[in-house]
């Protein structure tokens, strides 16, 4: 983001985003599917694939803005006389399962040659009302976490595919967590039933969020398990998370204006291409392996933090809690 765009948009000027964009590969003839991503880091994070070659199918909810969005993917990587469609928006409301399934459908029916690299769970939700979604599930679980489980419930054979076409790259699985996940309190499945509307108000909004990043946390390793017992059926798929740190998201405008009256200065945070850069790193690199949690360091470094007591608390009985309470929600899902 240039200096002018910034300020137009109340943001600090990107510090180390432009270098790392200079540094990351090609994505050419890789598919990223992105949930998310009309707005912020998604957004972000699906024009560098689109810049990088790739395509991206985007997930989002259906308005204006992403249609927009996928126009501006369309006219930064189409060339002159090219008018071929490498880029597709498809609506998918994550507070309804059934609005997943059709979503996945219409992902499967596009890439039914070519199977997907990567699934980037980018879409999440902060420090919301104590609602239901239209399955009975807690809004914010059913965003942040089990909409993304049925997600790569439905299209891991497509992950499989792209893996099996080429076994030197093998297709990746990111999912944006937080550090609002590190710390306790530990899972706790009842955010994860058809409990939508009863959980609490203040201050539960913020442990119905906390809960779901850690989720989200220990979906990443739950997976990275069953991809290692996977092994001698050729898995080659990474399940990897990442976080932003603070940094100028509509999330971050949200979130502080719950919490203190007003929002507050995003200039005074970083930008939010400096924020997507683990997410990216993720989705790009291949100094990455299979369970790793990425995230911002001091001065543009992305530095890995252990998914793993007492930091982080994914334990073993908590991974499968987890796993059982989003198989029970959107049907069983082996490895």
């Amino acid at each position: 983001m240039s200096g002018k765009q910034a300020a137009a948009q109340g943001q600090r000027p990107s510090q180390y985003y432009p270098a790392f964009f200079e540094s990351l590969p090609s994505l050419q003839d890789k598919t990223v599917v992105i949930t998310g991503c009309s707005r912020g880091l998604g957004y972000v994070t699906a024009l560098t694939v689109a810049q990088k070659g790739g395509s991206v199918i985007m997930l989002n909810r259906p308005s204006e803005r992403s249609q927009q969005v996928l126009e501006q993917l369309q006219k930064s990587t189409n060339q002159e006389g090219n008018t071929k469609q490498r880029h597709h928006a498809i609506d998918c409301d994550l507070l309804s399962f059934e609005s997943v399934r059709q979503a996945c459908q219409k992902v499967e029916d596009l890439t039914r040659e070519t199977g997907i690299n990567v699934l980037c769970y980018n879409a999440g939700i902060m420090l919301q009302p104590d609602e239901a979604s239209q399955d009975g599930y807690d809004i914010t679980a059913s965003t942040n976490m089990l909409s993304h489980f049925l997600i790569t419930k439905q299209l891991f054979p497509s992950l499989q595919k792209a893996s099996d076409k080429n076994k030197k790259s093998p297709s990746r699985i990111v999912t944006m967590s937080s550090a609002s996940g590190y710390g306790g309190p530990p899972l706790d499945v009842r955010f994860f039933e058809q409990r939508g509307g009863s959980l609490g108000g203040a201050p539960a909004s913020y442990q119905r969020y906390h809960q779901t990043k850690l989720a989200n946390l220990l979906f990443t390793s739950a997976l990275h398990d069953r991809f290692q017992l996977a092994q001698n059926n050729n898995t080659n798929i990474l399940a990897l998370a990442c976080t932003p740190g603070v940094c100028g998201t509509d999330m971050f405008t949200h979130a502080t204006t719950v919490m203190n009256g007003q929002p507050a200065d995003t200039s005074m945070v970083p930008s939010v291409e400096d924020g997507v850069m683990a997410q990216l790193k993720c989705i790009f690199l291949a100094d990455v392996t299979s369970g790793q949690l990425w995230g911002p360091g001091r001065n543009g470094e992305i530095v890995c933090t252990p998914i793993e007591p007492p930091l982080i608390l994914v334990d073993e009985t908590s991974k499968e809690q987890l796993w059982e309470a989003c198989e029970k929600a959107v049907g069983k899902f082996d490895i």
